[in-house]
């Protein structure tokens, strides 16, 4: 099982999400190796498993999903939840504008490279978390990164229309097709 959730994500909603999980997996080394510990203690599940994975590095998300296939032979959830918020401009390894790059591009490779993992183990779930801030989004092809111009308010406005958008799409093209025993 996967649980990708970073430091917003409190302590209050992480256990009983993680004490559904055989083997939760988390992004942040420092505070997931602390978490992890806290969680072993509380639910007395040993098997909280620490990982890196960096949304900002489509090589890290690579890493991650590789060593997670080869290790893992099921996946019932995948959360995607991690993300940055108001940062200033900056680019992901990439080359991607930050916010849109590990809020949005950073979820949709890993849930690609997941994604036949999840099929095959259904029945499966993808969690997508956004934000009510994805009202104030416009999807701005001509200047998708901000180099034109940057607002980090609205860049991460954009970011969360994004995953509305991914998710709205990713739930029609697999309507039906994570159920129990299906192919």
């Amino acid at each position: 099982m996967l649980s990708c959730w970073g430091a917003v994500l409190g302590a209050a909603v992480s256990v009983p999400l993680l004490v559904l999980a055989a083997a939760p997996y988390v992004r942040d080394l420092a505070k997931a190796e602390a978490a992890a510990s806290e969680i072993r203690a509380e639910t007395e599940n040993q098997e909280v498993i620490v990982k890196k994975l960096d949304l900002a590095d489509t090589r890290s998300i690579r890493e991650f999903a590789n060593s997670f296939l080869a290790e893992e032979k099921e996946l019932h959830i995948l959360i995607n939840n991690a993300g940055v918020m108001l940062c200033p401009y900056s680019k992901t390894a990439d080359g991607f504008e930050m916010h849109l790059g590990v809020n949005h591009l950073g979820h949709f490779l890993l849930t690609f490279l997941l994604l036949e993992r999840l099929k095959q183990s259904a029945p499966a779930r993808i969690v997508n978390v956004s934000s009510l801030a994805h009202h104030g989004g416009r999807i701005r092809f001509h200047d998708l990164h901000g180099e034109k111009s940057y607002n980090r308010g609205l860049a991460y406005c954009h970011s969360k229309l994004a995953n509305v958008l991914f998710t709205r799409e990713l739930a029609r093209r697999l309507q039906g097709k994570c159920r129990q025993g299906e192919e």
